[in-house]
């Protein structure tokens, strides 16, 4: 039977985050006009008005999230009380994202400015009060699990190349945490008002591995072919390297649907206006404009998977290699350095591709 050991949160310490969030803050940017129709949709409701973003990180990205639903409810109720309740771990870096709040680019900048806090912990529990949301958001989040994952899987260190009992477990898990994020979000939203979340998908592909064709697989292949590169050397632990998986799942359409539709009570406390799986435009890849230049397309993209994966791989494949108290500084630079030079030998074959996953939510009254 696959193994599965619940460790660290997966998104525990992540790394030069702003400086290397270029999709997160063009995801947020793109969804701007979403933001604004459903504060609009939500500022007759008869309470103070609140936005919480779930996950927000430290970069501008949280920033541009906020700053849609602010602008919609300055001119529609001026006269109402507003807040902004940032969440997210508490290794996220939080006095970098209220810099970039008090910043020349940040939303209190304002005539009237919001009342600020921050809900400091996972959401996969609570984290604010019943019923004081008007408008959630989740970006670029809810696709990292509760916890990492150790499965009999050595070919492959992401969801979406596991087959057999494997990809079974590590599905269960995905669909568990996806249905417990929607049971609690529900608990902490107004009636009436609205969950929205976007955050990296999957589409069917016939021919891919499982018939699914995920988001960046190029990347997390990239770093697979790094991974059995160093384990032949004997850089990492073989036995280690066969098991860790990253904590993530990006959901299908029909998955994300899947707990709305098995008794699992979200029915009950959801009318669902938009659950849907987008390509994203051209492709998906960010760095594109540096393809001429293959050592800079090779440095972003070493920038752009560090700042989202060095935590897992350190806890999960680094530490365990070296042992406990063992300074993993070394194998993490020599990771990085061997998967940037994959990228400056190969550039576009290991290009991010994108889908993006949406979803709407309101919550029903009752």
């Amino acid at each position: 039977m696959p193994e599965n050991d619940e460790t660290t949160p997966s998104t525990e310490g992540m790394v030069d985050y702003d400086a290397n969030s270029l999709a997160q803050k063009e995801h947020a940017l793109g969804n701007s006009a979403v933001i604004a129709d459903l504060a609009r949709r939500v500022a007759d409701l008869p309470f103070d008005l609140n936005f919480t973003d779930y996950g927000c990180g430290p970069g501008q990205s949280a920033i541009e999230t906020v700053r849609p639903a602010l602008d919609t409810w300055s001119t529609l109720k001026p006269q109402k009380s507003v807040s902004v309740c940032h969440a997210d771990q508490p290794g996220n870096d939080w006095n970098t994202l209220m810099g970039l709040a008090t910043g020349k680019n940040g939303y209190l900048n304002r005539a009237h400015p919001p009342l600020v806090s921050a809900a400091v912990g996972s959401f996969y529990e609570r984290l604010v009060p019943d019923s004081s949301v008007s408008l959630g958001t989740c970006f670029f989040a809810s696709h990292w699990l509760r916890s990492t994952a150790h499965l009999n899987a050595p070919n492959t260190l992401w969801f979406a190349d596991l087959t057999g009992d494997a990809r079974h477990v590590m599905w269960q898990k995905a669909k568990d945490d996806w249905t417990r994020f929607l049971h609690l979000r529900a608990e902490e939203l107004h009636p009436g008002g609205f969950l929205f979340v976007s955050t990296i998908g999957a589409v069917p592909e016939a021919g891919e591995i499982n018939d699914t064709a995920a988001s960046g697989r190029g990347i997390y292949r990239a770093m697979q072919a790094v991974t059995v590169s160093m384990a032949e050397e004997g850089l990492l632990d073989r036995s280690v390297a066969d098991k860790f998986v990253f904590g993530l799942w990006f959901l299908t359409a029909s998955e994300a649907r899947e707990p709305f539709e098995d008794g699992s009570g979200l029915a009950d406390l959801y009318d669902v206006d938009t659950i849907d799986v987008v390509g994203v435009e051209g492709g998906g890849d960010v760095f594109s404009s540096h393809v001429d230049s293959p050592a800079e397309y090779a440095k972003e993209y070493a920038g752009y998977t560090k700042a989202f994966a060095a935590s897992s791989l350190r806890t999960g494949l680094f530490e365990p290699t070296l042992g406990e108290g063992k300074d993993t500084t070394w194998l993490e630079d020599e990771f990085f350095r061997r998967f940037e030079e994959l990228y400056r030998e190969k550039t576009t074959a290991y290009a991010l591709e994108q889908w993006h996953l949406k979803v709407i939510l309101r919550r029903k009254p009752g």
